[in-house]
């Protein structure tokens, strides 16, 4: 389960960030998106390396 949620995130991370370069956004929302999709990808890959986890079994 926890490896197909990475994968979802990695995926919307790179979409946002996708979006974030689309000329017809504002820039504050190129900036939302951008910062969102960028925060996304190093979620999952913190969440995928084992102190990552550790981290999140500690808060849950």
């Amino acid at each position: 389960m926890g490896f197909w949620v990475m994968i979802l995130a990695l995926i919307s991370g790179a979409v946002l960030i996708y979006f974030s370069f689309d000329g017809q956004l504002s820039k504050l929302t190129k900036k939302i998106a951008f910062v969102a999709g960028f925060l996304l990808i190093v979620g999952a890959i913190f969440i995928a390396t084992p102190t990552g986890a550790e981290f999140v079994m500690k808060i849950t």
